[in-house]
């Protein structure tokens, strides 16, 4: 089972990183199967009753994209099919004296120059090279679902500007983001990936709300969402029922702290770059925008290795101290909704917490209306 995950949102910064490394044609494809800035005018943050508490607005000017996880990965494959390998993972790396050698599961072994960890948190790469702990539980369970939109079928208005996060006061979360077919006309491979307009939807409850929800089949987690959700607006019930059974899957959250070492290792071969060395929770909607500027300050680094500025030893500790810049930052914002979540999830904290939800449910209430009465 695979919702194919949330869609990506790249923000400016990372799209200049896309915009700068790909070639024309292959970045005119990528936004062609991307929601551009006027789909994501605004994020909103709303009760369970889809009463908006706050809308951030957007910077009109950006240069952002909400991309389509699947069809993006496709694209950024192009050209790159026959060294692909598939149906295997990494066992062991070691870094020796001028390579690094990789042992895969299926008995290849491969040597190189660099080797770079992208398997995100808990990656096997990383495990070899370092024994500090990147990354902690957060002890929150995901639901992830992909729901058909029905044309002409009611849906919140503020949904149709941009993504939303929904909590209610028990501390359960929910993403909630309109998809739509992209922007330009594709490959039927493509399309496919793309998928028809949907709703991606995600919930987010304490862990032990949820317990086995890695072992649940699609109708059991579905069964799940609906009964976390069952004093919600109807129209998250419907759409929860209606979930394609193909595309709804479970998963933990993990986070790196913002103040750790987030590269623990003396980067002589062996890096890493996205949740593999800064782990973040989707409730940010920060990871994929920080792991494309990973990517766009490591191939910076290792341009000026190439052109003979530096060894690679020293490109790879001026990428590693650098990206905390955008990383720290990003890991910060993911985690605020996840203190709320812990917060409202906890009976005595939320004895105060929760009527400060209310109130400004109902002040929010007058700032965006819904069809979905």
């Amino acid at each position: 089972m695979s919702t194919g995950g949330y869609r990506l949102a790249i923000n400016g910064a990372a799209t200049a990183v896309l915009v700068r490394h790909l070639d024309p044609d292959l970045m005119a494809q990528v936004r062609a199967v991307s929601d551009g800035a006027d789909q994501f005018a605004h994020f909103t943050v709303a009760t369970d009753r889809l009463r908006p508490l706050v809308i951030d607005a957007q910077d009109a000017g950006e240069d952002r994209l909400l991309a389509q996880r699947r069809a993006l990965r496709l694209l950024l494959m192009s050209g790159l099919e026959s060294r692909m390998r598939w149906s295997s993972r990494v066992d062991r790396v070691e870094q020796l004296e001028g390579r690094a050698v990789v042992h895969l599961s299926t008995g290849e072994r491969i040597v190189a120059d660099l080797v770079v960890g992208a398997e995100g948190a808990n990656s096997p790469t990383v495990r070899c090279v370092t024994t500090a702990r990147l990354s902690d539980d957060l002890r929150l369970t995901g639901i992830a679902g992909s729901t058909p939109r029905t044309v002409g079928a009611p849906v919140p208005r503020f949904l149709r500007r941009g993504p939303a996060l929904v909590f209610s006061a028990d501390g359960t979360g929910m993403f909630l983001s309109l998809t739509s077919r992209g922007s330009g006309p594709v490959s039927p491979a493509l399309a496919a990936a793309v998928g028809p307009p949907s709703l991606v939807w995600g919930l987010i409850a304490p862990a032990h709300r949820v317990d086995g929800a890695g072992e649940m089949t699609a109708d059991l987690l579905v069964e799940t969402a609906m009964r976390l959700t069952h004093r919600w607006h109807p129209w998250v019930q419907s759409q929860i029922a209606r979930t394609n059974r193909d595309r709804v899957a479970a998963y933990g959250f993990r986070a790196a702290h913002p103040d750790s070492d987030l590269t623990p290792w003396d980067p002589r071969h062996v890096t890493a770059l996205g949740d593999a060395i800064h782990a973040m929770p989707p409730t940010g909607g920060r990871a994929a925008a920080t792991a494309l500027l990973d990517a766009g300050e490591l191939a910076d680094q290792i341009g000026r290795h190439l052109n003979g500025d530096v060894p690679l030893d020293e490109a790879l500790r001026r990428y590693h101290h650098n990206l905390r810049e955008w990383a720290v930052p990003a890991l910060k914002e993911s985690l605020g909704p996840v203190s709320l979540i812990h917060l409202l999830g906890n009976p005595a904290a939320s004895v105060v917490a929760r009527p400060l939800l209310h109130v400004a449910g109902l002040i929010g209430a007058g700032l965006v209306g819904t069809r979905a009465r």
